[in-house]
């Protein structure tokens, strides 16, 4: 887990395309992923499992990638830390607890991580996301490609600038 002199941002988007508006995750990380930064690695999923730990690295920021039906607004930007919710399994975790499960295991902080959320409503198995979530998912995209199209240097402060404090 030494800090990769080139990784300037780790990226955890999840969720399931064939289920609707779960497909939040899995777009978002084809954008990222379609704007060539090798700074950035991309980890995309069904969902977060424990053996994720191995792709955290303390001095390199962490950005969680998920739909939400916990939100209001389009999409909302938190800084979380390392919390043991007691969703900790083999099967599936939530990015706190994983936080939390890496200073267990590792012994030293968490990275600076931050669940960048999109508001999402139907998760029907077989249906596309709908009209509404693909526009948050545009809403969102702008504000993050906002982000990365600056220097990497300068990712970690507007991340930071731009998020909500939620979780410590």
């Amino acid at each position: 887990m030494a800090a990769s002199a080139e990784r300037s941002l780790t990226v955890f988007a999840w969720g399931n395309e064939s289920r609707g508006d779960d497909a939040v995750g899995p777009v978002l990380a084809r954008r990222i992923c379609g704007l060539g930064n090798t700074g950035i690695e991309v980890i995309e999923d069904h969902q977060l499992h424990i053996e994720h730990l191995m792709d955290l690295d303390p001095d390199t920021p962490a950005l969680f990638i998920d739909a939400s039906i916990a939100i209001d607004e389009d999409f909302r930007l938190e800084r979380i830390g390392a919390v043991d919710d007691g969703s900790l399994s083999t099967h599936a975790m939530s990015p706190t607890a994983l936080l939390a499960f890496f200073e267990k295991t590792v012994g030293s902080a968490a990275p600076d991580a931050y669940l960048l959320h999109v508001k999402a409503t139907r998760f029907e198995l077989g249906e596309p996301p709908s009209d509404e979530t693909v526009g948050r998912i545009d809403s969102a995209w702008r504000f993050l490609s906002g982000i990365l199209e600056l220097p990497p240097d300068r990712w970690r402060d507007r991340l930071a600038a731009a998020s909500v404090d939620t979780v410590s």
